[in-house]
C-alpha cells in the first residue's frame, strides 16, 4: 500500500498526466482508507481548477501588496539560473 507521501504525489501527478493503471487503483485504495489524502486530492484539485481559471482570465489571485516587486523576481531570476548554472556544471 502506498504511504501517504506516495499518495499525494500520484494526486498531484494527476492534475497534469494520465496515470497508470497501478497508480490509478494505488492512488484509489489509499484514498479509501486515508481521509487526509482524498481531502489533499480535492483540495488540489479545486486549486488547480481555480488557478487555470485565473491564468484563461489574465487576472491574478493575489493583491498588488501581495506581489514580488520587479527588483525580487529579478534578484530570484538571477539566483534560480545561477543554481540552474553550477548544476549543470556537475553533471
Amino acid at each position: 500500500m502506498l504511504t501517504c507521501k506516495e499518495a499525494s504525489y500520484l494526486a498531484s501527478k494527476k492534475l497534469g498526466k494520465k496515470l497508470t493503471l497501478k497508480e490509478q487503483l494505488d492512488f484509489s485504495l489509499h484514498a479509501m482508507m486515508c481521509g487526509l489524502c482524498r481531502a489533499y486530492a480535492r483540495d488540489i484539485k479545486v486549486l488547480h481548477h481555480f488557478m487555470i481559471k485565473a491564468a484563461k482570465t489574465g487576472r491574478t489571485l493575489l493583491p498588488d501588496s501581495a506581489r514580488l516587486s520587479e527588483q525580487s523576481r529579478t534578484r530570484i531570476k538571477k539566483s534560480l539560473d545561477k543554481a540552474e548554472h553550477l548544476k549543470d556544471e556537475e553533471s
